[in-house]
């Protein structure tokens, strides 16, 4: 969004050669302990995880842990599930593995319909797409999500938005009309030119504010924070907005990589949070995958980084670097005015209970509980109160400050 603004489409990189790498024998035995490890876990490469279903793979379990967003939101469970799945995808379309230059996981899937080459949908466009606006058509997904890639948009805020409208007006979808909507956010005609503005102000300008699901204008993607209070925590102290990546909190509270957490405790995960944010910044500019980290960590990649540039490197200096990067995100928030009250939850998770079921409570999410913990993630990261970084722990990481 911010290129956007600045009118730029795309940045155009060029150099005069390959790097040259310091250390070749070591960067080849970090190699092949990220391989190892990878290859022993279930998650990535197993019958049943990423490398054969895709992401999508996490379907059902999301359903069957009842923190499935559906129907806005308003409920967690969403009956035709078992039917809308990855093994669903896998019968109608056939897909191929693929994935990122060199990757070995290759969790992204091509699939084919009357002998063209459909790309497969991740798990959050498939559960947002059904669960989340009522739908039950995996052709609907499919071309929903070539016509968000076509067009630029993102399919977690389109869904989003879509499912906002439909609690707002009360009318369901078919799928045409889903496509058709789509189309006309994207070139801004009709009603599609306030449903671009995303839910938040779409909500705004009905009049139902609260049928928003985003966190500082951000769509909350498909993990229903009710069944998982890290990724509550995590959505809410999120820089960007209700982003499940930041943190990541799933992979140890459904995944339970690389320890399993209780996911109806708020207990240690203001500081597992913290850290799981530093990890994920310095993850991120490394340009490092965070599915490998189901299995590996940083004293892998401190190796590659230590054998590609000479540079004597631990995790725990990586993982220094990724509190730099994220405090300095919370200074860049604070001067655009963001404060403690935009690390907030829509207040139905804290009114509402989710869909219970399978001998699963999915009670509302204790807001004292939550207040609580979000106090004390404020002080293991080193801000005020109000959430406001402070200058000497700005000028102890070596950032700059700018008399907030």
């Amino acid at each position: 969004l911010s290129l956007a603004q600045k009118k730029i489409k795309y940045l155009l990189v060029d150099g005069t050669g390959r790097c040259k790498v310091k250390n070749l024998k070591k960067l080849k035995q970090a190699r092949e302990d990220i391989l190892r490890l990878t290859a022993a876990s279930p998650a990535l490469m197993g019958q049943f995880g990423f490398t054969c279903l895709g992401t999508g793979a996490v379907y059902d379990l999301m359903d069957n842990r009842r923190m499935m967003p559906t129907d806005n939101f308003r409920r967690t469970c969403f009956e035709p599930a078992s039917k809308l799945n990855a093994a669903a995808y896998a019968k109608t379309y056939s897909p191929r593995k693929y994935g990122c230059l060199g990757c070995h996981i290759l969790c992204k899937k091509i699939g084919k319909k009357e002998d063209q080459p459909l790309a497969m949908p991740e798990f959050e466009t498939m559960s947002h797409f059904t669960a989340l606006i009522g739908c039950m058509d995996t052709d609907l997904v499919v071309e929903a999500n070539k016509l968000c890639n076509n067009l630029g948009m993102d399919t977690i805020s389109a869904a989003s938005t879509l499912a906002c409208r439909r609690e707002i007006t009360g009318i369901d979808y078919t799928p045409e009309n889903v496509l058709s909507l789509l189309e006309d956010m994207a070139l801004g005609k009709g009603e599609g030119k306030d449903l671009g503005q995303g839910a938040r102000l779409y909500a705004k300008k009905m009049g139902e504010p609260q049928t928003a699901m985003a966190v500082k204008g951000m769509e909350l993607p498909a993990y229903d924070p009710r069944g998982a209070y890290g990724m509550a925590l995590g959505y809410a102290l999120s820089t960007r907005g209700g982003c499940h990546l930041r943190a990541y909190p799933i992979s140890h509270e459904i995944f339970r990589k690389p320890v399993a957490t209780d996911r109806f405790s708020f207990s240690g995960k203001a500081r597992i949070i913290k850290i799981a944010e530093d990890l994920n910044a310095i993850v991120d500019a490394l340009i490092a995958c965070k599915f490998t980290f189901f299995a590996a960590g940083l004293e892998e990649y401190a190796s590659v980084f230590e054998a590609v540039t000479g540079i004597e490197t631990s995790a725990q200096d990586l993982l220094k670097k990724g509190e730099r990067i994220y405090y300095n995100e919370r200074i860049i928030n604070a001067l655009n005015g963001f404060d403690a009250n935009d690390d907030d939850l829509p207040k139905r998770f804290f009114t509402n209970a989710g869909s219970s079921g399978n001998n699963i409570s999915i009670p509302p999410i204790d807001r004292d509980a939550f207040l609580n913990a979000k106090r004390k993630y404020y002080d293991i990261r080193g801000l005020t109160a109000n959430g406001l970084p402070l200058k000497e722990k700005a000028e102890t990481l070596g950032l700059l400050w700018n008399n907030l």
